[in-house]
């Protein structure tokens, strides 16, 4: 193994390490697996309609059908039709979706904290300049892609929701 696909597997170790980490954390709050990110997403952006969502999370609308019943359900979001296209429905979050957003925002940045500790602020630089790096080189890749020109030709958007867009 070279030392790029060495570097690359302890990526997505630890990658999946913070995803349970964050997972276990989200639990408490009685969120399954998909619903923070759907949860925050709607918290920053809301009233906006289910395709918009679907698109801006990247899952298949019927995905976010079944995850919006169930938070419905539990009483974080409501979907109301569009005033203007009763086709088209809107998604809101409610009192309590607002509160959990709240705690799951302060859960995350605590967990961000703990993940860098004793990492230093040179330290940090570097890894960022070369997180840019090849974040930009996977961007040139999926341009030259067929993938991303199949995925726009299908009406599909190729970029998805970071933590960074909420």
């Amino acid at each position: 193994m070279s030392d790029i696909e060495k570097l690359k597997h302890l990526e997505m170790e630890v990658q999946k390490s913070q995803f349970r980490y964050l997972r276990n954390l989200m639990n408490e709050n009685k969120l399954y697996r998909g619903d923070p990110r759907l949860l925050m997403y709607v918290f920053f952006h809301d009233g906006q309609k289910q395709a918009e969502i679907a698109r801006g999370l990247c899952v298949k609308p019927a995905t976010l059908t079944v995850m919006l019943q169930r938070m419905e359900q539990a009483g974080l979001v409501e979907r109301r039709n569009d005033t203007q296209d009763q086709r088209v429905q809107r998604v809101y979050i409610t009192e309590l979706g607002k509160e959990t957003s709240e705690k799951t925002v302060d859960v995350y940045k605590n967990a961000v904290k703990k993940f860098y500790q004793g990492v230093t602020d040179e330290e940090m630089e570097g890894y960022r300049s070369t997180l840019e790096k090849v974040k930009a080189n996977v961007l040139k890749l999926l341009e030259e892609s067929s993938c991303s020109e199949d995925a726009e030709q299908k009406g599909e958007k190729t970029t998805c929701l970071s933590l960074q867009d909420i």
